[in-house]
């Protein structure tokens, strides 16, 4: 993803019993990546990980951008998908098989998620990114009830 990222989505699609992650980008792009049970918890504890580095859940939520973003229902916007007209992964996205991660220089995550071959997502992150990563992601978990637990169950503060 080469333009600045836009909006992020996580709903949980029944029928196929699976996450469904849509990022889109201000150009107009849109990634469709599909997130297993197995995948969720993996990718959850990287997060979790990768958050505690920054202070924890608490600390995270506690920044003004955070406190910025849920204030402007940033966690109850409906995702935008009219303008996206661009899929590079396809209109029916990739199945997730593989996580990357590493800090960038400029402190961010950089949060690859691939298939098992071929192209996939890198999600530069920052702090506040992170954390609001962290929640979409536990929500979209909490409402497939696959009950996989927390690693911190303090970490969803919002």
């Amino acid at each position: 993803m080469t333009d600045p990222l836009h909006q992020m989505n996580i709903s949980y699609v029944a029928t196929e019993d699976r996450l469904l992650l849509r990022a889109s980008t201000r150009g107009g792009d849109e990634y469709r990546i599909w997130l297993t049970r197995r995948f969720c918890s993996l990718l959850s504890g990287i997060v979790q990980t990768q958050m505690e580095k920054f202070g924890g859940a608490p600390v995270l939520a506690a920044s003004n951008e955070a406190r910025q973003l849920f204030k402007q229902g940033a966690m109850e916007k409906k995702f935008a998908a009219e303008n996206n007209t661009n899929f590079p992964l396809g209109p029916s996205g990739i199945l997730a098989h593989r996580i990357n991660s590493k800090i960038n220089e400029d402190g961010t995550l950089a949060l690859q998620l691939l298939p098992g071959s071929g192209e996939g997502i890198t999600l530069n992150l920052n702090q506040t990114l992170l954390y609001m990563f962290y929640n979409l992601l536990a929500q979209g978990m909490e409402q497939a009830e696959w009950h996989l637990g927390q690693a911190n169950p303090d970490a969803k503060v919002h």
